[in-house]
């Protein structure tokens, strides 16, 4: 089965891909649009993966000012050459990610920067929390544990709904980056101000 060219136009412009990628996973799945999203994830997620090991060496520091000038974000985000720090696409990728910091209000990049003290104290206040529920110590536990769960995803940056497409996380959205350009994207850190 031949894939119409709109399809394959329409596929990128939902995801960003390459058009031979694009027309690539659409033959592949003989013109099945969920089959092909599903293939580019599998094939996004395997680049990323692949490029884990490589050094960011370039990057740019992108700010966020909100109409209010109440709040405020640096974000230092990396790549791996200048070529692709000076791109529109990328530096749009930072804006949306700093935009998403102002208003999601994350306190760490992923759940592995919460310090040990902070997990500890957490995890003290949901079990007397969940203690006074009346339920089995078992049960307790899975409780306690899916309130930590819960409540490092939303604090954790990489784990969070995207502002702009709560269908995708930030770590996704910066997959989607890494296959785009095909280089390695990461957040190295940021700093939210506000009054």
């Amino acid at each position: 089965m031949s894939v119409s060219n709109d399809l394959v136009k329409h596929l990128r412009q939902i995801t960003g891909n390459s058009i031979s990628l694009c027309k690539k996973v659409l033959d592949e799945s003989g013109g099945d649009m969920e089959k092909a999203l599903i293939l580019l994830r599998k094939s996004s997620d395997a680049l990323a993966v692949k490029k884990e090991g490589r050094t960011t060496g370039a990057g740019i520091i992108e700010t966020y000012l909100h109409g209010n000038k109440k709040i405020g974000v640096l974000l230092d985000i990396r790549c791996e050459t200048d070529f692709v720090a000076r791109n529109n696409e990328f530096q749009s990728l930072a804006h949306d990610i700093a935009l998403h910091i102002a208003g999601a209000r994350p306190l760490y990049i992923n759940k592995d920067d919460i310090p040990s003290d902070v997990r500890e104290e957490a995890e003290r206040l949901f079990m007397d929390e969940s203690q006074n529920l009346g339920k089995s110590p078992d049960m307790t536990k899975k409780i306690v544990e899916g309130k930590l769960k819960a409540h490092f995803r939303d604090t954790s940056l990489l784990s969070q709904s995207f502002v702009k497409d709560p269908n995708i996380t930030i770590e996704e959205l910066i997959t989607r980056g890494i296959t785009h350009f095909g280089e390695k994207i990461e957040i190295e850190r940021f700093t939210r101000f506000e009054i």
